[in-house]
This record gives C-alpha cells, sequence and structure tokens, in this order.
C-alpha cells in the first residue's frame, strides 16, 4: 500500500505545514514578502514569514549562552538549523507536523519538553532537555587535551561548562517502529521562496555540509559571519541514513524506499515489517561503527539528512546534541569513548526535571489550589532561571541576551529587566548576584556597562537597588559601591543622552541615589542630587525643538527622579493614555491602550511612529498583546487586584500546553502572530503580579515615621473558598514573608511569619483585604480567625 504522506515537496515545519493548507485555519500563504521595520530601516524581503504559528518553548541552562527551541510537534531548532523526528509504523511514515494524533506538555512543570505521537493504542514520546554532566570533563580532558591549544573552549571555563541538549525518543507502543532524526535547514520565523515550491534559505539559516560516521552525525551551518558546527550523537548505530541537497528532501527518500519495500514485499507475498534490532527493551545495541562514513554537501545550505533508527516495543533512543557553549572540540565528538562519556554522564531526562523543581523551588514557595493557574506560575518561574546567561561581550545584565529571541527580531533592551526582577522577588537572586558582579568588573573607565552593544547603565542600577532592598547583602553593597558612582556619574553625562533611553536614566539615577543612600554614601548622594538638579535647570525647555530633553531628568509629573520616592507616588490619571511608572521596580512603559481597559486581552496596536505601508502588512496585524496584557495585571495588583487575578486567570486561558505565552496572539487560533514564541517577558509578569497579590509591602515613601504596610491576600477568588494555601519565603524589602490560610468552616484562619531584616524596627501593620477587608494588625508574626467568607451567589 502506497504511503499517503508526504506529497511531493518538502516535509516542513508545523507552522508552514498549516500556513499552507489550503484546508487550515491558519492558512495565510500571503504576503509572500514581509516588510521588517525598526526605528531606523524598513527593510523589504521575499519571505513567506510565520504570522499565525509563532508559538514555541524555549529550553536550556540558566548559566550558559546556548538556548533551543521546541516547536508544538516537538522539532527542536538551534541558531542555524533544527532537527525533527519521524516515525516509521508499519508501511508509512508519520510526520508529527503533519499528525492531528500529537499532545505536548512539559514535565512536571520544568523545561523539559515532551511530545507525544499517537500511533494505534500507543504512543511513541519525544523528550527534550538542556542538561549538563559532571563526570565528562575529566574524560573530555584525557581525551582531547589538545582542544585548548588549539583555542577551544575548555572543560574548566566557568561559564561554557560541559552542556548538552538531550533527546529521548521512547517507543511506548506493543509493536517495533523506526524513528528518523532529520537534520533540517529551516526556522521558526520565516522562509525564503520561490514560486511556492522551491524553497531556499537566507544566509543566516540553513545547512552546508552534514556527515554521519558511527554514531556521530557532524554539521556544519557556516555563513558569511562565522563557521559553526554541532555534533548529534546517538546512543547506537543507526540503521540506515538518507541524505538530500540541493531541493531534494531526504524525507522522499524515506518514502520511496517505504514504497519499494511495500512492492518487494506484495511480490513475495510476505508481510513487510521493520526490520529489527538485535537490541531489547532492557539492553540498547552494543555502540560501535557499524557502516561507512555517509556525507552530503549543497552549496545552496540546503544539506539535509536522517538517521533511522529500529526501535523495538518498550525501548529508549537517547540522543546527545552538543551545544555552541559545550567543552567539546567538534571534530572529535564522533569518537567512540567520548560518544560514551556524553551519554553516560548526562542524566535521564526525569532527573533532569527533579533538578529544575528543586532549584526553582529553592526560593519562595507557593502551595496554591491546583490547577493550571499553580502550573503556570510554576512552569513560568522555572523559565525565568533561563534569563540570566552571560553574553559574549561583558556580564550581559540588562540587555539582549535571549538568543531565540535576538534570531526573531523580538527581546528589546531593557525587556529581560522583568525576568531578572522576577527572579530577585521569587527569592533566586543568586544568578543575579552573579551578573551584577561580572556587569561590574566590565564596566567602562567613563562608567557605561554595555550588554551586547546597549547601554544598560540605568537598568543595572534599577536591578541593584532592587536586590539589596529584598536581600541584603553588605558584602555585595560594597563590591559594587564604586560601580553604582561611576554609573550615576554616567547617567548624568551627556554622552547618556545618546546611548539611553529617557526612563533607564530617570530610574536609574533614582535607583543610584536610593543605593548610595542605602550604602551610606550620603556625600555621594548629596552630590548625585546637587548635580542632577543643576542639569534640569539649565535644560531648555522647547517643545517644539526639545520635547524630550526634560523627560531624561524629570518625571511625567515634572518631579526630578527622587520627589515622588520622598512624597509618595500618585497613579497616573485614568484620563490619560496609558504611560505608567512602576516606581518601585523602575519599569516605564508606554502603549497604545486606555490606562487599564476593562476586558481581559490587551489587543495589539501599532506603536506611534511605525510607517503606514508597515501597518498594512500582516505583521501589524498581532491581535491581542499579551506582553501588555500581562503588564496591565501586574499593574493593577495593587490598586485593583480582582482586576489584575481576572487577567492572570486570562492569560492562563490561553497559555500553551507548555505552559507560556507569545509576544502576540491570534485570539482565534491562539497561536503566536508576531514577536517570540515564548515571551518570557509574559513569564515574569505573571510571576510578579502573582507574587504581588499574594505579597505586598507598598512603597509609603522615605522619612515617613509610620510603620511599614504588610498587605497579604489582596484578592482571595471564589474557587479558593475552604481550600487551603500556603506561601513561604516571599522576599519583601522589610523581610522574608511566609503565611497560611487554613479553614473552620466559613471562616479562614490567617496564620503569618515574617523574619524581618532589622529586628529592631517597627512591625508593620498586616492586612488581608481579599479575606477579611476589616483586619489590621501591628505584628511581625501572629495567627488570627478572620471574618466568615461565605460562598458567592450562584
Amino acid at each position: 500500500m502506497r504511503p499517503a504522506e508526504p506529497p511531493a515537496g518538502w516535509v516542513r515545519p508545523w507552522w508552514a505545514e498549516r500556513q499552507l493548507d489550503p484546508n487550515s485555519a491558519a492558512h495565510a500563504p500571503e504576503p509572500s514578502r514581509c516588510r521588517y521595520w525598526n526605528s531606523d530601516d524598513h527593510v523589504e524581503a521575499g519571505l513567506l514569514a510565520n504570522t499565525l504559528g509563532r508559538s514555541w518553548t524555549t529550553v536550556g541552562l540558566p548559566e550558559t549562552l546556548d538556548r533551543a527551541a521546541v516547536d508544538p510537534r516537538g522539532l527542536v531548532e538551534w541558531s542555524n538549523w533544527s532537527l525533527d523526528w519521524w516515525v516509521r509504523a508499519g508501511e508509512d511514515w508519520i510526520f508529527p507536523s503533519r499528525a492531528l494524533t500529537v499532545r505536548q506538555r512539559l514535565v512536571g512543570g520544568m523545561p523539559v519538553v515532551e511530545t507525544a505521537l499517537r500511533i494505534g493504542g500507543g504512543d511513541v514520546i519525544h523528550r527534550v532537555a538542556a542538561a549538563r554532566g559532571s563526570a565528562i570533563a575529566s574524560i573530555h580532558e584525557a581525551n582531547l587535551g589538545s582542544s585548548q591549544r588549539n583555542g577551544h573552549v575548555g572543560a574548566s571555563d566557568s561559564h561554557a561548562g560541559p552542556e548538552v541538549f538531550v533527546i529521548e525518543i521512547a517507543n511506548s507502543t506493543s509493536v517495533p517502529i523506526a524513528v528518523a532524526l532529520a537534520a533540517r535547514p529551516c526556522n521558526l520565523g520565516a522562509f525564503e521562496h520561490e514560486a511556492d515550491e522551491i524553497w531556499e534559505w537566507s544566509n543566516a539559516w540553513g545547512i552546508d555540509a552534514i556527515s554521519v560516521d558511527g554514531r556521530a552525525m557532524s554539521l556544519d551551518y557556516g555563513n558569511r559571519v562565522a563557521v559553526s558546527r554541532s555534533a548529534v550523537i546517538f546512543d547506537r548505530v543507526p540503521g540506515d541514513i538518507v541524505v538530500g541537497s540541493h531541493g531534494r528532501d531526504c524525507a522522499g527518500a524515506l518514502i520511496e524506499s517505504s514504497i519499494r519495500a511495500a512492492g518487494e514485499a506484495h511480490a513475495s507475498s510476505t508481510p513487510v515489517s521493520i526490520r529489527a534490532d538485535t537490541a531489547t527493551a532492557e539492553q540498547p545495541p552494543a555502540p560501535g561503527h557499524g557502516r561507512e562514513p555517509t556525507s552530503v554537501v549543497c552549496p545552496q545550505r540546503l544539506a539535509n539528512a536522517a538517521a533511522v533508527v529500529p526501535l523495538v516495543a518498550g525501548a529508549t533512543l537517547r540522543v546527545a546534541v552538543v551545544g555552541r557553549g559545550s567543552a567539546f572540540q567538534w571534530d572529535d565528538t564522533g569518537s567512540p569513548a567520548l560518544g560514551d562519556a556524553v551519554l553516560n554522564a548526562v542524566p535521564a531526562l526525569e532527573r533532569v526535571a527533579n533538578g529544575w523543581r528543586q532549584r526553582t523551588e529553592a526560593g519562595c514557595r507557593l502551595e496554591l489550589p491546583g490547577g493550571r493557574l499553580a502550573d503556570a506560575a510554576l512552569a513560568s518561574r522555572a523559565a525565568q532561571l533561563l534569563s540570566t546567561a552571560p553574553c559574549d561581550d561583558g556580564g550581559g545584565v540588562v540587555g539582549l541576551m535571549l538568543w531565540p529571541a535576538v534570531y526573531t527580531d523580538a527581546q528589546f533592551a531593557g525587556d529581560d529587566l522583568v525576568q531578572l526582577l522576577a527572579l530577585v522577588e521569587s527569592g533566586a537572586p543568586e544568578q543575579v548576584r552573579d551578573l551584577l558582579l561580572r556587569q561590574a568588573q566590565a564596566q567602562f573607565p567613563s562608567g557605561e556597562s554595555s550588554s551586547m552593544g546597549h547601554s544598560v547603565a540605568g537598568t543595572s542600577l534599577v536591578l541593584a537597588e532592587h536586590l539589596l532592598s529584598l536581600h541584603p547583602d553588605p558584602a555585595l553593597g560594597a563590591g559594587i559601591s564604586e560601580f553604582v558612582t561611576s554609573a550615576a556619574r554616567w547617567l548624568l553625562s551627556h554622552d547618556a543622552t545618546r546611548r539611553e533611553a529617557p526612563w533607564t536614566i530617570r530610574e536609574g539615577l533614582r535607583a543610584g541615589y536610593r543605593l548610595l543612600t542605602r550604602l551610606g554614601a550620603d556625600h555621594a548622594a548629596g552630590a548625585l542630587e546637587r548635580s542632577a538638579r543643576a542639569i534640569a535647570e539649565h535644560v531648555r525647555v522647547d517643545a517644539r525643538t526639545e520635547p524630550e530633553m526634560t523627560a531624561f531628568y524629570r518625571d511625567h509629573r515634572g518631579d526630578l527622579p527622587w520627589t515622588s520616592m520622598r512624597h509618595g507616588v500618585s497613579e497616573a490619571p485614568s484620563s490619560r493614555r496609558w504611560e505608567w511608572a512602576s516606581h518601585d521596580t523602575g519599569l516605564w512603559v508606554h502603549a497604545a491602550v486606555p490606562w487599564a481597559p476593562p476586558l481581559p486581552f490587551v489587543m495589539a496596536e501599532p506603536a506611534v511612529g511605525t510607517p503606514i505601508d508597515f501597518v498594512a502588512d500582516t505583521a501589524a496585524s498581532c491581535g491581542r498583546d499579551i506582553v501588555a496584557t500581562a503588564l496591565l495585571a501586574f499593574a493593577e495588583a495593587r490598586p485593583a487586584p480582582a482586576r489584575s487575578f481576572n487577567r492572570l486567570e486570562s492569560l492562563v486561558s490561553v497559555a500553551s500546553p507548555t505552559l507560556n505565552w507569545p509576544t502576540f496572539m491570534d485570539p482565534k487560533l491562539g497561536t503566536g502572530t508576531n514577536g517570540t514564541g515564548h515571551d518570557l517577558m509574559v513569564g515574569g509578569l505573571f510571576v510578579r503580579a502573582l507574587l504581588r497579590l499574594l505579597v505586598d509591602v507598598p512603597d509609603r515613601g522615605a522619612g515617613r515615621a509610620a510603620p511599614p504596610m504588610l498587605r497579604l491576600a489582596a484578592h482571595w477568588p471564589a474557587a479558593w473558598l475552604g481550600q487551603p494555601v500556603e506561601v513561604h519565603d516571599v522576599p519583601t524589602r522589610i523581610g522574608a514573608v511566609s503565611w497560611a490560610v487554613r479553614w473552620h468552616g466559613e471562616r479562614p484562619a490567617l496564620l503569618w511569619d515574617v523574619v524581618p531584616h532589622d529586628p529592631d524596627g517597627a512591625a508593620p501593620v498586616v492586612t488581608a483585604p481579599g479575606l477579611d477587608p476589616a483586619f489590621a494588625a501591628g505584628a511581625w508574626r501572629g495567627e488570627t480567625l478572620l471574618a466568615p467568607m461565605p460562598a458567592p451567589d450562584g
């Protein structure tokens, strides 16, 4: 029987299969030419852009720069290439990008992505995650002693350790199958194309050459900038290798092979079956070289290859993909000894997920009523750990650090400040502390700090001030005091006005003033204030020629950066367009929506200044602005907690099966339309909004004698009535806060405990407006039975 798939042409990623299928709800082949725009350039190229399938899940390790994106069908994309998986069951090859019986989830809510393909009465399960094996380093040094002399990264390098991406494919069906792991010259963002059939790739994407020798598949995807290589290491020798180049897809060779095998079996009246390996489910085949090396080269950068491995029922294939930041020399990854070291040293992905969970819950711990909101909170907290990788050009604290986002033009300077603040607020300050120390070491003599070409002195000061406020550390404060002073001087210089955004200067000065005051550097703090006042007084106010100049040194009320800190913070008037400042976090946001719209989701609108012809393109028709919606949830957590919680529930309702969100989302399809497919900024804002609803210490202004306010349980949803809740060790500027609720019929019992930064300071005034608006108590710890909370009508 002739297999039904694929038709003529390439097996494309999930998004392209849907977008080019006239019968799909996501059919959108036009425009064939996509315009990319930023403030300086307006570029037009012959691209089929992914406008309705920008949804994926980022995996990686916190300490390294390498990231991979896993699409909804299990295709894994690195910087220049991707690795797909196909399954042969009986006579047919099944391609997950086209299959309907595919499910996806996170293992334990952690960055371990599981994709299940239903076949017959069972599943073929594909899992992928980044992992680290400590035992690899010594083996690497013994076998590759010349690597450092050749200029390769050594195993002892602190930021480049032995990281690999691990893929496990398990046959949980009752029949033997064959699995093909296919190296593909494609990406998740766009394709160059011609005549809708002949596919080409830009110079930034594609594979020049692939070679398979024994258990190792090596890829060369050099481009104009550099030559890059990766290696895919199998735990056994593949049973077959098929290759393609010059526009030919290796999937076609697999189909042709299946057709020939089916025809031969039909002619001989012998049932066709998948060739069984000598392996059993308990014991994989012995490693070794069982075939001649295979290679393919393509000058069009269309090299592709699939390694076919038979899997009996119950067997699991393990594959390691050596990442760019790994401590391995590319040319030696095919060594049997090193291949064994890689696969044996890296733990199973169940253990990787358990390690992620321990790391995530090492900070604060939230025991919320079960459901997707609790699951999304845990997954978002774990994902924030992926936002602290160091950059190549310095410490890389607050800049464009997330490589998948960089490749899709979706991350902007300052966006990752949200992720780093989420780590600080959820009790995971260690990585942020390390980033700040690296940033201090890489500071320029002028006082400027840079990350990937962006000046980040202002946002670095905001991050440092928030970190030391929630996690006091005298040693760290002393260590970065010179960094703070130099960065503040830089922000007052004329050069900073050309390198920094107005809000980063303003909020950086505010944070620098607070930091110097906290460090006891009153003289330096006074000098900073005098200098800022002198500059502000001499700035010529001319709305026609210099409308932005005063914004560098005055906020939207015309105050100097620290004025509102002394006299309290007023909310932006409801009559204004959304121009909102969060003075306790330094986040300044402009968006083209009214302040706090009541609708669950903010609809995307083009930013001011966007060219009209760009607006006319599909790139501007983004649907829901998920980032703006999450920003509103965080902004409303203090003044309107019920509405904030409702927004969080709305976000949860449209979260992907792997509990994340794209930057923009189609309201009907629920998939990404623009930006990045896994926007960590949304997850960071989700975490911060939820934590603020659970534990909040509003800033009452400096110099006030009144005790601090501690607000617990700002909102209590109806679904939580009668449900126990525990919140442990949430860091605040007064100390680590824990509380719990137990129920006595309709009456909640509240227990709270604060481990104060200053035990001799005034105890906070504790309130719990979501449980009992009338309750207030002034104590570091206590317990009380609150007023009854009857069930809501209906």
